[in-house]
């Protein structure tokens, strides 16, 4: 299997490096806090005294959403660079096979060829393809 172009390496390189610094950033500005209060994701942090308990409980069950998406998003990312790092970036990890570079250049954390990706789609009976 041909190894990746250098400068499709060198722009997946870019691109998911700069992916993972905005995905931290993005979490670090919604928990970091410049007082004593508890971080936006925790259970009680959109309740106040006079608070809706219904509504602070939902917004806390989304905010604990997002992070859990982007807990696995930044695992993702982190895969993506570990592959691009040790050489594996462009095969995929189902049949083998060299993933077209203009399919990792449009989601840099994809893990598997077109085939594969249809194939898993239509087993587990889904539409949805990688999130980046």
């Amino acid at each position: 299997m041909p190894p990746l172009s250098p400068s499709v390496s060198e722009q997946l390189n870019k691109r998911l490096h700069e992916a993972r610094a905005d995905l931290l950033e993005t979490v670090r500005s919604r928990t970091a806090s410049d007082d004593d209060e508890a971080p936006a994701i925790g259970p009680l942090a959109h309740q106040g005294q006079s608070d809706d308990a219904p509504q602070s409980e939902m917004i806390s069950h989304i905010e604990q959403h997002l992070a859990e998406h982007e807990t696995a998003l930044l695992r993702e990312i982190e895969v993506a660079i570990g592959k691009l790092e040790s050489g594996g970036a462009g095969i995929c990890e189902s049949c083998g096979c060299d993933i077209p570079e203009a399919r990792l250049l449009a989601t840099p954390t994809v893990r598997l060829c077109i085939a594969c990706q249809e194939q898993l789609e239509k087993d587990q009976h889904t539409g949805r393809g990688p999130s980046m």
